[in-house]
């Protein structure tokens, strides 16, 4: 499964991305020295004005129902998920319309796991409601967001998140219990550093589409493996080596943005105000988001070769650091957009 904003490296040679902005200038050959953070010039503000205003997309999208739990977790909470075990969970549909309302779950058949809803079809009366139970196996180790749509006759689909964790080691895990060094003046798991690494290395910088084009998926899945073994050195494949430092921050426990609240990010606008929501994270996560971006600027710094500005950054990064808690369709979209724009505003200079 891709992830979001990524483009396969068979079918995109060259950034198709819009850029309203150039960040910084091209040096000379980067210098493969992972510690030392450069200099860069600051960006402006951008504001993508979605709309309709956040009071108005809980209610005016949502297709006449009300979904009471939209990732479903099956209350394993940090545990892992056991394997070939069935693990069940459950939500309520209530039917906000003035008529019956039917519904179906749209079919999903990955080989990694077997997924089956009870009911996976049928109808509500108007003003009532309907449990609806879930039952997952695992086959395989995996860690996955797995999106399963909800279809609602003559309404807005809804998007439900099967939250699947199985996989130990340094992916899906309270950062707090790996290994910490400090980086670019950040508190950070080892992991982070090493990718970092290999990717400035092998030349990461001057890739045209890095963190947009996705690595293969047989090598993401190799290596993941590896790190999870505490057997990862480095790695040439620097597509492969960007996903992953996607995936890691898109499988955290807590994805990063959602320990700001959401009306922050919604109204964020403003640049001083979206640094001043990251400076009231807590240590972790302020760490975690400061070495992020000043990889990202690092990396836009060299955007006359890689076609990638910080914008461009932001597009494809945002969404592996925040998990929209709503199934609102509309909802999803507006925050998606303003996540990018409020990490695009989060730094204007490294901290």
């Amino acid at each position: 499964m891709r992830l979001f904003g990524e483009t396969s490296t068979s079918n995109s040679k060259t950034d198709k991305t819009p850029s309203k902005e150039k960040m910084g200038s091209s040096s000379s050959k980067s210098s493969h020295n992972s510690g030392t953070a450069p200099s860069f010039s600051a960006p402006t503000a951008i504001d993508y004005r979605s709309k309709p205003l956040i009071e108005e997309i809980g209610t005016a999208n949502n297709g006449g129902i009300e979904v009471s739990k939209s990732i479903l977790d099956f209350n394993l909470g940090e545990r892992p998920c056991p394997l070939k075990v069935v693990v069940q969970d459950q939500f309520t549909l209530v039917n906000l319309n003035k008529s019956k309302m039917k519904f179906n779950f749209e079919p999903s058949l990955p080989k990694e796991f077997q997924l089956s809803f009870s009911p996976s079809s049928g109808s509500v009366d108007k003003g009532k409601s309907k449990i609806i139970k879930i039952k997952l196996i695992v086959n395989q180790k995996i860690n996955a967001n797995h999106k399963v749509v909800l279809r609602v006759e003559g309404g807005v689909s809804h998007f439900l998140t099967v939250k699947i964790r199985c996989e130990t080691g340094v992916f899906g895990v309270d950062p707090a219990t790996l290994e910490m060094v400090e980086d670019v003046g950040c508190r950070v798991p080892s992991i982070l550093v090493a990718m970092k690494r290999s990717l400035i290395e092998y030349g990461g910088l001057e890739q045209e589409g890095i963190f947009r084009l996705a690595g293969e998926q047989t090598e993401i899945k190799r290596i993941k493996e590896s790190m999870n073994k505490n057997e990862f050195n480095s790695s040439n494949d620097i597509n492969t080596v960007a996903s992953l430092i996607k995936i890691w921050y898109r499988e955290l426990p807590t994805p990063i943005l959602n320990s700001i609240p959401t009306e922050k990010i919604f109204h964020c606008n403003d640049v001083d105000e979206c640094v001043d929501a990251v400076n009231k994270l807590p240590e972790m996560q302020k760490n975690l988001l400061d070495w992020l971006m000043n990889l990202l600027l690092h990396v836009a710094s060299h955007s006359n070769v890689n076609k990638m500005t910080l914008q461009n950054l932001a597009i494809v990064v945002a969404p592996n650091l925040y998990d929209v808690s709503s199934s609102n369709p509309m909802e999803g979209l507006v925050l998606s957009q303003k996540c990018v724009q409020f990490l695009h505003n989060t730094r204007t200079t490294p901290s």
